[in-house]
């Protein structure tokens, strides 16, 4: 396989349409106002069942920044510990220094705790303060991927520095291009030398609810359509994987 698609799943129903799709991965997520945090046993454990899929939990206690406190990275320890036990495939993280480095230290001890799973980061490379630089030294630790959009909010707009993490990954690391990435983009960010993507291909779909009380929100700043859920497409993901296809062709 020249070419891989990583699905972003926040739900079961997600995993299973990324599993009908064929797509080789899932980044397994809770939380996705928050941007993704850690998922729960079950959730995991769920998903474990399709084993046409490498399943990869992301390991991020809160949203937010990538700069945890002590109490905050021992949780994540745990929380590799269990994804460990449950035999994923791999974990997907990322920790920041207060400037904007990244703890390479506490990264270590991630790795040392996931034992033989793939250590795969997030886009906390980039909020990190050098994307290249940083890439070394997640060379160095055997990082097997990375999931970036070049420092950009897209993929396509941070498509330069992308290529530029591309050249210098060389066979030594994957590279994924993240953030907004759809069908018919593919041919502009393969022609950079991207093999690698990740996507939600979702849509929204509406709450089952008919009784809606007015004078509520759950979500704390109440911006958020809370009877609106967000879930995998089949049919972008498809499109996805023919735009992919047709690269090999």
């Amino acid at each position: 396989m020249e070419y891989s698609l990583e699905i972003c799943a926040y739900s079961m129903h997600s995993v299973s349409i990324s599993a009908e799709a064929g797509v080789q991965r899932v980044e397994l997520c809770a939380g996705r106002l928050e941007g993704g945090t850690t998922p729960n046993y079950a959730r995991i454990s769920e998903a474990l069942r399709y084993s046409n899929l490498g399943i990869f939990p992301i390991i991020r206690p809160r949203g937010g920044d990538f700069c945890y406190t002590e109490s905050e990275f021992k949780e994540m320890l745990k929380d590799v510990e269990m994804c460990r036990k449950l035999g994923v495939q791999g974990i997907v993280t990322g920790i920041l220094n207060p400037d904007g480095t990244f703890d390479i230290e506490r990264l270590q001890q991630v790795k040392d705790a996931a034992g033989s799973l793939e250590l795969c980061i997030h886009r906390a490379i980039d909020m990190c303060c050098d994307p290249l630089e940083a890439l070394e030294s997640l060379i160095e630790i055997g990082a097997k991927r990375v999931l970036s959009s070049g420092g950009k909010n897209t993929a396509i707009e941070g498509i330069e520095t992308l290529k530029k993490m591309v050249e210098l990954a060389a066979d030594k690391i994957e590279i994924m291009a993240g953030s907004g990435v759809q069908a018919n983009q593919i041919e502009l960010l393969w022609n950079a030398g991207l093999r690698h993507f990740h996507a939600s291909a979702s849509s929204n779909h509406p709450s089952s609810m008919q009784y809606r009380n007015p004078n509520i929100a759950m979500g704390k700043d109440g911006s958020q359509d809370e009877y609106l859920r967000q879930e995998t497409d089949l049919q972008k993901v498809e499109n996805l994987i023919e735009a992919l296809k047709s690269r090999m062709s």
